[in-house]
């Protein structure tokens, strides 16, 4: 019998989510652990491919911060970003091929990355394009702090040179002209 990685619970309930989806979820803390054999044999039968839904506006989901132990196994689950716009992390089990999600985070999975894709959350490419992403992220942000109320002419001003074609001569003679 499978406890919860969360709280502890023991005995957790079987449920289908996404109409067919066979998961086990925990009546205390409503968190979900989904087996990722019974997930792409649903993906494969009954789930017609989903791109995601454009990313919700202030989605409050808790995450659990710290490291977690599968409740089968109890070998610890290591943690994956679902995206750069969001700081929840599933937490996945390499032994027993099982996620844990807690509660809300199935339904920030679907917004976020789509459902047919929690098997390619776990993949390292999928986790290297969130890692440029929050970079790019960053280096915005210190941008505008940088620039205040110019950041949004630089901008302007960027996209218009992307694809002038003096574009070069123009960086050449602003460059000249700054000395």
């Amino acid at each position: 019998m499978a406890t919860c990685p969360s709280c502890s619970h023991t005995g957790l309930k079987h449920t289908l989510i996404s109409e067919t989806l066979p998961v086990h979820m925990c009546p205390n803390c409503e968190g979900l652990l989904v087996s990722l054999v019974a997930y792409r044999r649903w993906r494969e039968t009954s789930h017609p491919s989903q791109e995601p839904d454009q990313p919700p506006t202030n989605v409050s989901v808790d995450d659990s911060k710290d490291a977690i132990a599968c409740g089968k196994c109890r070998a610890l689950m290591t943690k994956y970003r679902i995206s750069a716009d969001s700081p929840n992390r599933i937490d996945y089990c390499a032994s027993c091929e099982d996620i844990w999600l807690d509660e809300g985070e199935w339904n920030l999975v679907e917004a976020l990355a789509g459902s047919d894709h929690l098997n390619t959350i776990l993949t390292q490419p999928w986790q290297r394009k969130i890692v440029n992403e929050s970079l790019e992220k960053m280096k915005r942000e210190r941008l505008k702090t940088l620039l205040g109320s110019d950041y949004e002419k630089v901008v302007e001003l960027n996209d218009w040179l992307a694809g002038h074609n003096s574009r070069d001569v123009i960086l050449t003679y602003l460059r000249r002209k700054s000395h």
